[in-house]
């Protein structure tokens, strides 16, 4: 019977510390960058298309849609890279 004042004892506690923080998914401007600047160098060093046509068509999606953390201009000018490496590779 005790174990069971207990219970209701500690459930009747107020919590002392509050909820736990709220854990961010938003990614820092270094991570989007350090992502970025990987896919541009597989690109920029390949002759020819580096991904499988699904990972190009993900790589197509994505790394616009990671731009959108970055400044305007730099995000303007990493879509404006991304898509001459993907010209230049496809003409090769």
């Amino acid at each position: 019977m005790s174990s069971n004042r207990q219970s209701n004892f500690s459930s009747a506690q107020p919590d002392l510390f509050g909820p736990p923080p709220r854990q961010s998914y938003a990614p820092t401007l270094e991570k989007v960058r350090s992502e970025v600047k990987k896919v541009l160098d597989a690109a920029r060093s390949a002759e020819v298309v580096p991904w499988t046509p699904k990972e190009l068509a993900y790589w197509k999606t994505v790394l616009p849609q990671m731009t959108r953390w970055l400044p305007t201009d730099e995000a303007e000018q990493v879509r404006s890279a991304f898509m001459d490496e993907l010209r230049r590779l496809k003409a090769a």
